[in-house]
């Protein structure tokens, strides 16, 4: 009998060992607060949005999956960001600083930063300025081309390893723990200094979460 209560006491410490390694995300406070937020944030957004009523349906349909997933991405990076999640708005908050940051070395140390660590999926800050204002959005490669010295953004094309991009708006810049703190936070400037931050599409906020935010050389993997 001794030896039937053990097992039962070791199948009953296995189940809660199990339980416990989803617990922290599973059940957290805050996941409905960031689903309810990131719902109503992208729906807001695809209705101010000309497309076509396929493409809508389809958005749509993916909705749920990436609202998770950003969700779950977000508390996960809250446990190592130097950021602060704000779950009510499904944002992140940090101090802004007075002029929007820029790069901080010569084009020649980017060029070789680039040179050595650009790679498909890394998530890289891309300086928007018009004469209006000033931000920096967040983008992630998906092609390098080492030959002619230069990466194929996402979303925002072409940019040389030093910066140069086909529109003179856009500016790619060297990944820095001040730069990056800008973007996640949707930071915004005019001629007059801080205005009101941005705030971040969910793509955007998926990108966030993958930040390895030691030396921004690699995207880390969102678990699900």
């Amino acid at each position: 009998m001794a030896k039937r209560h053990t097992a039962v006491d070791k199948k009953s410490k296995l189940d809660n060992s199990q339980a416990d390694i989803f617990q922290p995300i599973a059940e957290h406070s805050d996941i409905a607060e960031l689903c309810s937020a990131l719902y109503e944030r992208t729906l807001i957004q695809l209705s101010q949005e000309d497309i076509d009523a396929s493409l809508l349906r389809r958005r749509l349909a993916s909705l749920p999956f990436y609202v998770r997933h950003a969700a779950h991405g977000s508390l996960q990076a809250a446990q190592y960001s130097p950021l602060q999640l704000d779950a009510q708005n499904a944002s992140w908050q940090a101090a802004q600083a007075t002029t929007c940051p820029t790069s901080t070395g010569t084009a020649q140390k980017q060029h070789a930063w680039f040179k050595q660590h650009a790679a498909l999926g890394l998530v890289v800050p891309v300086r928007y300025e018009t004469n209006e204002f000033k931000t920096i959005v967040l983008d992630s490669i998906d092609r390098v081309d080492s030959t002619h010295q230069r990466v194929h953004l996402n979303y925002q094309g072409w940019f040389s390893f030093s910066g140069e991009g086909d529109s003179p708006d856009l500016t790619l810049l060297k990944p820095t723990k001040r730069i990056m703190t800008a973007a996640c936070c949707g930071h915004q400037w005019n001629h007059r200094g801080r205005i009101n931050p941005r705030t971040l599409t969910l793509r955007e906020l998926l990108l966030v979460a993958t930040l390895d935010w030691r030396q921004f050389k690699v995207a880390l993997k969102i678990a699900r």
